[in-house]
C-alpha cells in the first residue's frame, strides 16, 4: 500500500495536471487537503523506514538494542553503537544471571547463543551460615508452565560472565556498527534530530539517540544538566564486595548458594566466560551507612582481605571463605540506584533512556541487565510499530515505550531495596538477623519465594 503511494505521488509530480484525467475530463485541480492527507502519510512512512540512531554504551543494553533494532522490522536505516573504551575487553567485571533477558534474546534469535555461552542455574539455595535451610527454588520445575521463560524445552536462566555476553551480543552485529574510543561530551537536541559531539571533535545526528551507559550515564547528564532533576545516583547504604575466582570448586555444582549471617548475605555460584571458561563468583553485601567515593584507591589485596574477615566474622562455611581466598580479581561497590519514575525521554522525545541509564536498580533479584535487555526489545517492538503505522510519530513511540516499561521496573526496583534491607539484618540500622531468617523460611514455605522469583523473571514486553 506505502509503495503503490510513493509511486502514485512520483506520478503526479512529474506529470503535467492536464495529463490526468478522471474519466474522459481532464483533471485541473486536486483538492489540496487530500493531497495534503496523503503527503503526510508517505511522509510519515518514509521518515520511520529511514531513521538513524545512535547507542551510547557497548554493554548488554546497548548491544541488546542494536541487535534488536538490525532484527525486528523497524524500519532503522543506520545504528552505530559508541563505547569510550578502546576495546571489547575480557576479563572485565564479574558474573550475572540471566532469566527473562535470556527468552527475550531468543525471540532475537540468539536463544542458541545463549545456552552454549551461559551455565545452567539448576537451583536456588538459601541457607543461614549454620546450615540451616530456608528455601530451595528448583528452577526447572518452577518455569513449568511459563512458556515465556522456555525455549525449544530449556529454562531459559543461565548464569554467565558479563564479557561472555557481550561477546554474544557483538558477534550477532555487524563489525562495523561498533564504533571505540568514544568518550560524548555533548548532545544537542531539536526537533528534527540529535546532535553528539565526542572528544575526539568528531560529531554525528542521529534522528533518535538512545542512552544505554550506566547509572552515571554522561546522556542522562547532556539531556536533563538544566532540569531540576537530581542527577546523582542515589546510595542505598548497602555495599558489595565480590571476588571472581578461575575453575570450578564448589560441591553444589549449578546451583545459586546463598549464605545469611550476622549483618551480612554471601552469595556463591559459578558461571561461564568467553569460550567456555570456568568461574566462581563470591558477593558479600553487608549495611554500611557511609558513602565513600567509587574511585576509592582500593588494592585488590585490601578488599579481599576485608571480605575474608567479615565471611570469618559472620560464620560463613568454610567452602565460602575458601573461594575469596582463591579470587584473583576483587572490587567493591556501593549499591545505588536511580528512581525508576523519573523521566526517560527527553522533552522532543528523541533521546531515550535504556537500562540503568534509566532505572539503576540494586542486583537483589538478579535482574539488571535481564531488564535492560527486555528495556531494548520493547522499544524497538514500539519502532517497529511506527513502521507499521500502528503508532503516528516518534515521539508517540518513545512514549509508548516508557508507559509499558516503568511499572515493571519500578516494581522490581522497590522489592529489590526491600530485599537488600531484609538481607543485609543484623547490620547497622537494620532488623535483627533472627527476624529475616524467619521471614525467609515463611516465605519459602508458602511458595512466595518461588513466585517472587518466576514473576521477576517473566519478560514484561
Amino acid at each position: 500500500m506505502a509503495l503503490a503511494l510513493v509511486f502514485g505521488l512520483y506520478f503526479l509530480s512529474f506529470c503535467p495536471l492536464s495529463c490526468v484525467s478522471v474519466g474522459s475530463r481532464p483533471l485541473k485541480r486536486i483538492n489540496s487537503a487530500v493531497f495534503g492527507k496523503l503527503s503526510r502519510r508517505i511522509s510519515r512512512y518514509t521518515a520511520a523506514s529511514a531513521l538513524k540512531v545512535g547507542i551510547v554504551g557497548a554493554g548488554p543494553a546497548g548491544l541488546s538494542m542494536a541487535k534488536a533494532l538490525q532484527e525486528l522490522d523497524t524500519g532503522v536505516d543506520e545504528v552505530t553503537v559508541f563505547d569510550r573504551g578502546d576495546a571489547l575487553k575480557p576479563e572485565l567485571g564479574g558474573g550475572i544471571q540471566i532469566n527473562g533477558g535470556a527468552a527475550v534474546l531468543a525471540k532475537l534469535g540468539l536463544g542458541d547463543e545463549i545456552k552454549a555461552a551461559g551455565l545452567p542455574v539448576k537451583g536456588i539455595r538459601s541457607r543461614t551460615v549454620a546450615g540451616n535451610e530456608l528455601f530451595a527454588i528448583d528452577v526447572g520445575e518452577a518455569f513449568q508452565g511459563e512458556s515465556e521463560l522456555m525455549h525449544e524445552g530449556t529454562p531459559m536462566a543461565f548464569t554467565i560472565m558479563r564479557d561472555a555476553l557481550q561477546r554474544v551480543l557483538a558477534d550477532s552485529i555487524p563489525e562495523k556498527t561498533i564504533s571505540l574510543n568514544k568518550k560524548l561530551v555533548s548532545v544537542n537536541e531539536n526537533t528534527d534530530q540529535v546532535k553528539c559531539t565526542f572528544q575526539d571533535g568528531t560529531t554525528y545526528e542521529f534522528d533518535l539517540l538512545i542512552g544505554a551507559d550506566g547509572i552515571r550515564s554522561e546522556v542522562k547528564r547532556q539531556v536533563w544538566a538544566g532540569s531540576n532533576l537530581d542527577l546523582n545516583p542515589k546510595y542505598s547504604q548497602i555495599r558489595i564486595q565480590f571476588g571472581v575466582a578461575k575453575g570450578w570448586h564448589l560441591t553444589d555444582s549449578q546451583e545459586m548458594q546463598q549464605w545469611f549471617g550476622d549483618g551480612t548475605y554471601a552469595l556463591a555460584a559459578q558461571y561461564k566466560g568467553v569460550n567456555g571458561q570456568p568461574f566462581e563468583m563470591i558477593a558479600l553485601v553487608f549495611a554500611d551507612p557511609n558513602e565513600v567515593s567509587e574511585n576509592a584507591n582500593w588494592e585488590k589485596g585490601e578488599v579481599q582481605l576485608d571480605c575474608v574477615n567479615r565471611l570469618k566474622a559472620s560464620k560463613n562455611p568454610a567452602e565460602v571463605i575458601q573461594l575469596a581466598q582463591r579470587c584473583d580479581r576483587f572490587y567493591e561497590l556501593g549499591v545505588h540506584y536511580y528512581p525508576a519514575l523519573q523521566p526517560w525521554v527527553s522533552s522532543k522525545g528523541r533521546v531515550i533512556l535504556i537500562g540503568d541509564a534509566a532505572h539503576a536498580m540494586p542486583p537483589f533479584l538478579g535482574q539488571g541487565a535481564n531488564q535492560a535487555i527486555q528495556d531494548a526489545y520493547c522499544l524497538a517492538v514500539k519502532l517497529a510499530e511506527l513502521k507499521s503505522g500502528k503508532i503516528s510519530s516518534l515521539s508517540e513511540a518513545a512514549r509508548s515505550y516508557e508507559i509499558s516499561r516503568k511499572p515493571p521496573t519500578a516494581a522490581l526496583q522497590l522489592e529489590s531495596r526491600l530485599l537488600g534491607f531484609l538481607e543485609t539484618a543484623g547490620g547497622p540500622g537494620t532488623i535483627p538477623a533472627s527476624m529475616r531468617d524467619i521471614f525467609f523460611f515463611v516465605l519459602g514455605k508458602l511458595g512466595i519465594a518461588k513466585k517472587t522469583f518466576v514473576t521477576g523473571a517473566v519478560p514484561r514486553v
